[in-house]
């Protein structure tokens, strides 16, 4: 696949969280119980999220919700 095709914030998101994932797999098996192994990855998942909307929120659609002005 051509490199050229990826939205250039890509690269950018996956290597900021990949500390984060490289830090999860460091400790995943000293994790005591499912619910704090599940805690681990939500968080995760929320900072990734997180970073995603924080990256592309400058062209993000306008709110159809919001009050027309007349």
């Amino acid at each position: 696949m051509p490199v050229d095709k990826f939205h250039p914030l890509t690269d950018e998101l996956l290597e900021s969280m990949r500390d984060e994932v490289n830090d999860f797999f460091a400790i995943h098996d000293k994790i005591p119980t499912s619910i704090e192994y599940e805690e681990k990855v939500l968080e995760i998942a929320r900072k990734f999220a997180a970073g995603l909307i924080s990256r592309g929120s400058d062209k993000l659609p306008k709110d159809r919700n919001a009050k027309k002005k007349s």
